[in-house]
């Protein structure tokens, strides 16, 4: 049985725009895609899908229509770490990761101390353990994406779909980011990220999806989809695929 199948998806949003033209991907637990693209390719909107965000009857999970999965079963099966979220509140770094135990609560059920305890174990595998009890609103961009995975960790979902997960960050966040990420995958966690950088997507991937304007140019193992031509005509802009030292670089 496919883990997660997408088959013909298409989605038109109401001004007319054609976001994702007849998008099949056939994904397998334990795997990491990268949805490559520009931006405004369709990337989002195939996320907010897979999230249940947007309705389609063209993705099933284990078999199952997506669409017939309640929120909280979703929810234990499959979680979002965002690009970047606005704070409204002064949340110590505890109980904004504590939002990830959402799904196992009744609507007015209070965080039991194993949640706790799942919460701030999920803090420490992100490095932020000893900054359990400070403000969000005292965080750098890079421990913001960081407390946004531990939200995710705490979840305990199989699969982590990531929404440009390095795009504003410096180069020592975005290796931090793409060295807990490669943890995750190892521990046997599905990670499917959009973005817009090849050599980030080569990186942490087993598997690319090339997505322009809403239709998939490839799909497959990264080392049979990531090809000069295909990058060249991906962006409309030239690039190319070397090795140097046995590591693949794109530029």
């Amino acid at each position: 049985m496919t883990f997660l199948s997408i088959e013909k998806l298409s989605y038109q949003y109401p001004n007319g725009i054609n976001a994702l033209q007849s998008v099949t991907l056939s994904i397998d637990k334990g795997s990491s895609v990268a949805i490559l693209g520009s931006n405004g390719a369709g990337k989002s909107t195939l996320l907010d899908i897979l999230l249940g965000y947007k309705p389609s009857t063209s993705v099933s999970l284990y078999g199952k229509p997506l669409s017939t999965y309640g929120r909280k079963e979703l929810g234990r099966l499959i979680a979002l770490v965002p690009q970047k979220e606005q704070f409204s509140f002064a949340y110590t770094l505890l109980d904004y990761t504590l939002f990830g135990r959402a799904p196992y609560l009744s609507p007015m059920g209070i965080p039991t101390s194993s949640d706790n305890l799942i919460a701030y174990e999920a803090l420490a595998k992100v490095g932020l353990g000893r900054f359990e009890n400070r403000s969000i609103t005292a965080l750098s961009g890079g421990e913001q994406q960081l407390l946004l995975i531990a939200r995710a960790i705490a979840q305990e979902s199989e699969i982590l779909l990531l929404d440009e997960p390095t795009s504003s960050l410096d180069p020592a966040n975005r290796k931090r980011i793409l060295t807990l990420l490669k943890q995750l995958h190892s521990e046997g966690k599905t990670l499917i990220f959009t973005t817009h950088d090849a050599n980030f997507a080569y990186e942490l991937s087993s598997d690319i999806a090339l997505l322009k304007g809403g239709t998939l140019l490839g799909y497959g193992k990264k080392e049979d989809v990531v090809k000069s031509e295909l990058l060249t005509t991906l962006y409309d802009a030239q690039l190319t695929v070397t090795e140097i030292d046995g590591r693949t670089i794109i530029y």
